[in-house]
């Protein structure tokens, strides 16, 4: 392999990196705005048990904030999707121990837990 051989497959390497970084960087920031929505569904809905606490709403039903249940389950379930699809994209599998390790790993690097040939 000729040196401007090597230095193309550097580049093409190196820009197929950048490439993964900006997509799960993407998929990491969309994580971040589906969590501040999620916050303020949060907050709608504790708003409705204080003013109940305090006496300025006679009842609160559960159909007054069901919408609200229900967005934070959909938001939810759509960052687990993008956290599925960051794994994917950097190659890497979830340890028993919560820290990430290499697809092809066969014990984790933080913890030495041995992946079986199905993880």
């Amino acid at each position: 392999m000729s040196f401007m051989d090597k230095m193309k497959s550097g580049f093409s390497e190196a820009g197929s990196k950048a490439k993964i970084v900006v997509e799960v960087n993407k998929l990491k920031l969309q994580n971040s705005s589906k969590q501040k929505e999620i916050e303020k569904l949060y907050q709608s809905i504790g708003r409705l048990f204080f003013l109940k606490a305090v006496g300025r709403l006679e009842e609160v039903a559960e159909s007054d904030f069901q919408s609200e249940v229900a967005e934070i389950v959909r938001l939810e379930n759509e960052i687990e999707e993008n956290k599925k699809q960051i794994k994917t994209i950097a190659n890497e599998k979830d340890c028993v121990c919560g820290k990430a390790s290499p697809l092809d790993a066969r014990f984790c690097p933080s913890c030495g837990h041995t992946f079986s040939a199905t993880d």
